[in-house]
């Protein structure tokens, strides 16, 4: 039941992300003023990213089954370098078309490589989609323009006697 549920799960995140940011789809009404809100639903899944910022832009998106969150990615750090802040716009285009190349065997952001032209990217991940550590990174002409990193992981609940809900288990 586990890994049917993950594999879903995995599925279901590659198909939000190709209907999100990386395609410039889903853009919703945000909670607060100056923030960043996108939403892709299918079915019993729902996804809601939220992020704030532009050259520096940390957020979440969080996975609900049933209505209980139960995938969760953060993501931050430092975003766009300040000496290629003129270049955001290629920069961000170039990483639209990384994440659009996202796999349900590695389903949190882009591949582990892309490369168009002068451009780079590496997405380096330590653990799995239960629990994890990553960073990403855009060169171009081998030079360092962006680098952001996060985590991500499986939310477990608690029953009202608190025991563990497992969202295979939901």
């Amino acid at each position: 039941m586990k890994e049917s549920w993950l594999k879903e799960l995995a599925d279901f995140i590659v198909e939000a992300n190709k209907n999100t940011w990386a395609a410039d789809k889903g853009k919703v009404e945000p909670f607060f003023p100056g923030d960043k809100e996108l939403e892709y639903k299918r079915g019993l899944w729902h996804l809601r990213d939220k992020f704030s910022g532009h050259f520096r832009a940390p957020g979440e998106t969080v996975i609900r089954y049933k209505n209980f969150p139960v995938w969760q990615i953060s993501y931050g750090g430092h975003g766009m370098l300040e000496d290629y802040y003129p270049i955001a716009k290629p920069t961000f285009q170039f990483l639209r078309a990384a994440l659009m190349q996202v796999k349900p065997k590695l389903p949190f952001r882009g591949p582990t490589t892309y490369q168009e032209d002068e451009w780079n990217y590496t997405f380096v991940v330590n653990g799995d989609m239960e629990d994890c550590t990553w960073v990403e990174r855009i060169t171009k002409g081998g030079e360092l323009v962006f680098t952001q990193n996060g985590f991500a992981g499986i939310v477990i609940g608690k029953t009202a006697d608190k025991k563990p809900v497992y969202p295979w288990d939901l």
